[in-house]
């Protein structure tokens, strides 16, 4: 069955945000934390821009400077013109505009030097106000003022001021640097870390609920898009904390505080700068829907192109023992190539939008060059205010051309929050009663009763023929040994999955010592039952683990012992490292019969009280055979062992045989009393043996 990724059809989704938010409370403090830094960060990132504007129009070429006038004689007096003292107000003062002296001047730089001027005139700097410069006075705006050149000396004493307030202006600049990459890197180590702290409690929930699901929910999920999940979707979500959300508010922060920094400094070149919105806020749009468009595309061929490498790199021993490389190869083209044509339609829409942002950038841009460079060239802006905003302008359209990026990683993070939380919201179909019964110590006895058991598969079957079991009966008594045999689907599994409660039978009644399996606690019946399959499953880690499960009450003294029990011993000792070798996933490196017998140290180590064997003998060399028939013997001592066998010589000890045949039981005896009958069990035995 191919399985296909569903598809994501809202861009933003108010009830997921909502959830996902719910998970963030754990971490308000840290996020908090975080957030007023960024606070600091967007502050300093505004205020750079206007320290360069007042570097370059107070200290480095300014049109006219205040100053403050005082008697010859103060101490603070800088130089003396005219009969005045003139003193240069300090940087903090000068931001502040905290006057400290009655009388003000102003030094106006003119085509052949400088002036004092005797008051000050707002106009006089950018405002292009009528200058009219006559021998000892100046008329701004139609008002006159006396003025005073200035000297050589004294204009080399203006200038080292100056120079003197720019050291000062960088050092605080470089204070407030040194400042903001601390607060930078506290900020994003924050961020950071309660992202992963969120994604990690996430993953926690999600592991736990697919542990808990029922089997039948592992019919229906592939392996791949459940480790999907847990790893690729949590990823994406802990970008859209890192990358989207939180650095979204410092953009959409930076946006608003730019375009008022702007505005308040020059409300003329802020309508120029940002004349070219509607272009941005139209493309945005477009970019909007034909993103989200492709995107669904590129998502669902992706997973298919996942789902064919999975299937295929697990089934490469049957395609190389076959020789069909060529034509998997050619069925993987097809399906890279469809994958290949979404991309490329995905890479045109991106191709197109960041360049539509550069060219409204780039229009602004020369806008305001076109505009405030001529106004700048007559004296109606300061050069510091252009210069100011054409990184201002910068930093304006910096945020909106990340757009294309922070919307994809906020529609990938849509899309798997919503695949997550469909899997957090999908009930497990078998649950625990609201009031579990358990066992407690000894008074557990192992005898099991099945009573008119009807099983399907299918979870709403229509006719008698959709059913797995049909009407299936039949006892064991506790310690007793039942064997089950029949043909390939006739039901034998089944009812090992239903005895182990994987599933709930839809009619009839399992019973174990008298009480329904499904009034009791899951885990507490599953403790009591030990299992062991055909196909021996082992997890990448050493021999102990693989006994043990990370129970860690098992000694490593019990474990030799049960090893030894069970004949495991007589490989494991002369493996490098003993119990401490390492085992590679799915146990690739032993032997099918070593693995067997592994799986019976498991099933021994945790003392059932209900033992299965799955097809425990199957596929296993002669020699091997005997020591497992041999530790079969051993461990169903004491214990209700129930055996599913094709091989008719393991179960002839049985103390009941069942017969199955399509779902339904057909003879029920011990091996003699069916060899009399005749019958299918007569039959089978027949066969096996023709050739002896």
């Amino acid at each position: 069955m191919e399985y296909q990724e569903k598809e994501i059809h809202k861009s933003y989704d108010a009830k997921l945000m909502w959830r996902l938010i719910k998970y963030a409370k754990a971490q308000w403090l840290i996020l908090l934390i975080s957030i007023l830094m960024m606070f600091f960060i967007t502050g300093v990132d505004l205020v750079i821009p206007y320290v360069t504007k007042i570097a370059i129009d107070d200290y480095i070429t300014p049109v006219s400077q205040t100053v403050y006038l005082s008697e010859p004689g103060d101490s603070r007096t800088d130089f003396v013109s005219n009969g005045k003292g003139v003193v240069f107000p300090g940087l903090i003062e000068r931001t502040f505009d905290r006057t400290v002296y009655e009388n003000k001047g102003q030094i106006y730089k003119t085509g052949s030097g400088f002036l004092l001027i005797d008051g000050t005139s707002k106009n006089l700097s950018s405002s292009g106000a009528e200058v009219v410069i006559t021998p000892g006075s100046i008329i701004i705006d139609g008002v006159d003022y006396s003025t005073t050149p200035l000297t050589e000396s004294q204009i080399a004493n203006f200038k080292t001021y100056n120079k003197s307030q720019i050291t000062l202006l960088t050092l605080i600049l470089g204070l407030i640097l040194l400042l903001n990459f601390a607060f930078s890197f506290v900020h994003t180590y924050l961020l950071n870390y309660a992202s992963q702290k969120i994604v990690y409690n996430m993953r926690e929930q999600l592991f736990n609920h697919v542990e808990n699901m029922s089997l039948s929910f592992f019919d229906k999920n592939p392996v791949g898009r459940l480790v999907t999940r847990v790893s690729n979707d949590m990823e994406n979500i802990n970008e859209m904390f890192t990358t989207v959300l939180v650095t979204s508010l410092k953009d959409f922060l930076l946006l608003f505080g730019t375009v008022v920094v702007m505005a308040a400094i020059n409300f003329k070149l802020t309508v120029v700068c940002l004349s070219t919105i509607p272009l941005v806020l139209i493309s945005a749009q477009i970019f909007r829907t034909k993103a989200r468009a492709v995107q669904r595309e590129v998502k669902v061929k992706i997973a298919k192109i996942n789902a064919t490498l999975a299937e295929n790199i697990s089934g490469m021993k049957i395609i190389q023992i076959f020789n069909r490389e060529k034509s998997i190869f050619d069925d993987f083209d097809v399906i890279n190539k469809d994958f290949l044509k979404s991309s490329v339609q995905e890479t045109k829409v991106y191709a197109i939008f960041r360049p539509t942002m550069n060219l409204a950038y780039s229009i602004s841009l020369s806008l305001l060059l076109w505009f405030g460079g001529g106004d700048a060239i007559m004296n109606l802006v300061e050069l510091g205010v252009l210069v100011a905003f054409i990184t201002y302008t910068q930093q304006f359209f910096r945020p909106i051309m990340d757009l294309s990026e922070k919307f994809n990683i906020f529609q990938s993070s849509m899309a798997s929050a919503e695949r997550i939380f469909m899997l957090l919201d999908e009930e497990s179909l078998i649950v625990n009663p609201e009031h579990p019964k358990r066992f407690e110590g000894e008074e557990f006895k192992g005898s099991i009763v099945f009573e008119d058991v009807w099983f399907s598969y299918d979870e709403n079957p229509k006719s008698v023929d959709d059913y797995v079991l049909k009407g299936v009966s039949f006892e064991i008594g506790s310690g007793e040994s039942l064997a089950l045999v029949g043909a390939t689907g006739s039901g034998k599994t089944t009812i090992i999955s239903l005895l182990n409660r994987f599933y709930d039978i839809q009619k009839g009644h399992i019973y174990i010592d008298g009480i329904d399996i499904r009034e009791l606690e899951m885990e507490n019946l599953r403790e009591q039952i030990g299992i062991v399959l055909q196909d021996v499953f082992l997890f990448a880690g050493d021999i102990k683990s693989n006994i043990r499960l990370h129970d860690k009450s098992i000694s490593d003294e019990r474990i030799k012992e049960i090893a030894t029990y069970v004949n495991a011993d007589t490989f494991i000792s002369k493996l490098r490292k003993g119990y401490d070798e390492e085992v590679t996933e799915r146990g690739s490196t032993l032997s099918a019969g070593q693995r067997q017998l592994l799986s019976f140290a498991r099933a021994l180590a945790f003392d059932p009280k209900i033992l299965i064997l799955d097809e425990a003998t199957s596929n296993i060399d002669t020699e091997t055979e005997l020591l497992i028939q041999d530790a079969i013997n051993k461990i169903i001592t004491g214990r209700t062992t129930v055996i599913v066998a094709h091989r008719l010589s393991t179960i002839q000890h049985a103390s009941k045989i069942i017969v199955m045949c399509k779902g339904e039981v057909r003879e029920v005896g011990n091996h003699q009393e069916l060899l009399e009958k005749g019958g299918m069990y007569y039959d089978l035995y027949k066969l096996q043996y023709k050739d002896h």
